[in-house]
């Protein structure tokens, strides 16, 4: 009930297993919406559908037109919104087409050959490798590097490795370097076909609400509270959206156990977790929920006792 009730300064609810982690969320936006808060002040953001699904529906047995009037959904679904709405800003003469992996690896096929690599080399399969260069370039948007940083910090990167004379390294950032190259002319084509992929969608908002002071405002200014389940999943892309929707923190809302992350292959890390009140929303605070209600003494006994010795990744 107080991690429900709580107003003000940024909130994270840890909640471990079975502990009413969604029975809490769905609680705090039935009180939001009995004070009069307009159901379209409200932003719900998670990181799978099945998730903003759940939600919806628990929130609509409560208060179904209020379900239906508030933004519930993924952060990578609200980021498109965002790329749809402000195309213009971004560049884009029409709405973008979203691409998969397929189609992004059949946009570099042909012209791989003629990149020139060296450690990335091969002209007559070279799907695999493209594959790979395209989990770094996804991995350098979760931070939020675009083509252009990435070849600075491959480029820095390879100086250093040269002045220490070590080989190993030197190899490593001629692979970067490649990488950078690849990087640079997937985002020429993807332009010229007006197209973004899956890293674009929490990337390119980013930037633009970061160096558009006025479209920030407007974004912030639409969404009086806005709430985050799963909140351990959160790489530094999806923080850095949070911070131009609640740059204050002021009643931003969120939920997670850094115990239960399941993306860090996209960045996620606990990390996140720890800087929260600090170096992100300072002045943020804590409470947790402890009291596990899904699991009878039994289980929760015997997987203490096992998760003591469990060593600390």
């Amino acid at each position: 009930e107080q991690a429900a009730l709580h107003r003000g300064n940024a909130l994270l609810v840890e909640a471990g297993p079975g502990t009413g982690k969604t029975q809490t969320l769905t609680s705090r936006v039935a009180s939001l919406l009995d004070e009069g808060i307009d159901p379209r002040k409200i932003l719900l953001l998670t990181f799978s559908n099945k998730a903003a699904a759940e939600m919806a529906d628990r929130i609509a047995k409560k208060n179904p037109e209020g379900a239906a009037a508030m933004w519930i959904g993924t952060f990578h679904s609200f980021g498109l919104d965002i790329v749809r709405r402000f195309r213009q800003e971004l560049g884009f003469e029409k709405d973008p087409r979203l691409l998969d992996r397929t189609e992004a690896v059949e946009l570099l096929e042909e012209e791989f050959p003629r990149f020139g690599l060296k450690h990335y080399r091969n002209i007559y399969d070279p799907v695999q490798l493209i594959d790979s260069i395209l989990d770094a370039i996804s991995r350098a948007k979760d931070e939020v590097v675009d083509a252009a940083n990435y070849r600075q910090l491959a480029i820095a990167m390879h100086e250093n490795a040269k002045s220490q004379n070590n080989l190993e390294k030197v190899e490593a950032a001629e692979k970067c370097l490649e990488i950078a190259e690849v990087y640079d002319a997937y985002e020429r084509i993807k332009e010229s076909k007006q197209l973004i992929d899956f890293g674009d969608l929490v990337l390119r908002p980013v930037k633009l609400l970061e160096s558009h002071a006025a479209i920030r405002d407007k974004i912030a200014s639409t969404y009086q509270h806005v709430l985050v389940d799963e909140y351990q999943d959160v790489n530094r892309s999806s923080v850095r959206l949070l911070k131009c929707l609640s740059p204050t923190g002021a009643n931003l809302w969120v939920v997670g156990d850094s115990k239960q992350s399941i993306y860090r292959f996209r960045g996620a890390s606990s990390f996140n977790m720890k800087r929260f009140g600090s170096d992100d929303f300072p002045g943020g605070q804590r409470l947790s929920l402890t009291v596990n209600y899904r699991s009878v003494p039994e289980i929760t006994e015997a997987f203490s006792n096992f998760a003591a010795s469990m060593p600390h990744s």
